[in-house]
């Protein structure tokens, strides 16, 4: 069985798209729970009406961080494989079943991720994404001890058992994913287990941030994802990180000033 576990809140827009996804996957062995943060919007009704078409089940949670929203919703799983997602994403309708005979034929794999496609934006979330999910594919592939395992909250799965022995997300706000992988490199090099990105296998996403925020302002937004490769510039983007985990607090975010950027450029030199 696989558990597919994604938070919600006011998704009432792309929560249908999510939804089918599901009910028409190929393989029907799983079941979904949502961790909802107190919607004021349609979604739950919408949840509702899926009743009778998922082995759905809803959690309501007003903590916003992602970390502890992950981790509560797989404490619920039953599954033997958990999927991390989000309710803006879409599924094409054999994932779930490319994932299950993988890995059943590789008993080895502890955690598979794959693309994410960015839907209803512009060029530059294309490139963007295409160049991010290429450099996360390079350090999974690369050799020791360069490789690095960076999957994406849009789209990863783990075995639940090793989700557990490794303690689940680190319960941040932001960059839970990527955190989550820096704790899966050493498991997997200690026990020779296999961490896999697969190109075949690939998300939709509503890109929301692209369309808000415009497109170099959302990947200026994400660009403390390049410390979970480089710990290097994980100085530089401190103030990146910062902005990221007050926006998904709910709070204001507090953009740099270019003498702010500049300055945090020098002291990284």
């Amino acid at each position: 069985m696989i558990s597919v576990i994604a938070p919600n809140l006011n998704e009432q827009k792309h929560l249908p798209t999510f939804l089918n996804g599901l009910v028409n996957q190929t393989f029907q062995d799983f079941e979904v729970i949502i961790v909802d943060g107190w919607s004021t919007d349609n979604s739950l009704k919408i949840l509702s009406e899926y009743y009778n078409k998922l082995d759905l089940l809803i959690v309501c949670c007003s903590i916003r961080n992602f970390g502890i929203i992950r981790n509560l919703g797989a404490s619920y799983g039953k599954g033997e494989i958990i999927v991390h997602a989000n309710t803006d994403n879409y599924f094409e309708p054999t994932l779930l079943q490319k994932l299950h005979e993988y890995y059943k034929e590789h008993p080895e794999a502890i955690s598979v991720s794959g693309r994410t496609y960015p839907l209803g934006t512009s060029i530059i979330a294309h490139l963007g994404y295409q160049l991010f999910d290429l450099l996360r594919f390079m350090f999974t592939c690369a050799p020791m001890p360069v490789k690095k395992y960076r999957p994406s909250g849009n789209f990863m799965s783990i075995r639940s058992q090793v989700f557990k022995e490794i303690g689940g997300h680190p319960e941040v706000y932001a960059n839970e994913d990527g955190l989550l992988g820096q704790k899966l490199d050493p498991y997997a090099k200690k026990d020779h287990k296999a961490v896999v990105f697969r190109l075949d296998l690939y998300v939709g996403h509503w890109v929301k941030k692209f369309e808000s925020m415009g497109g170099l302002h959302a990947i200026m937004f994400y660009f403390y994802t390049l410390g979970n490769f480089f710990p290097m510039l994980q100085p530089l983007l401190k103030a990146t990180q910062t902005n990221a985990n007050l926006v998904f607090q709910g709070k204001n975010s507090r953009q740099m000033t270019a003498k702010q950027t500049v300055w945090a450029v020098w002291n990284w030199l």
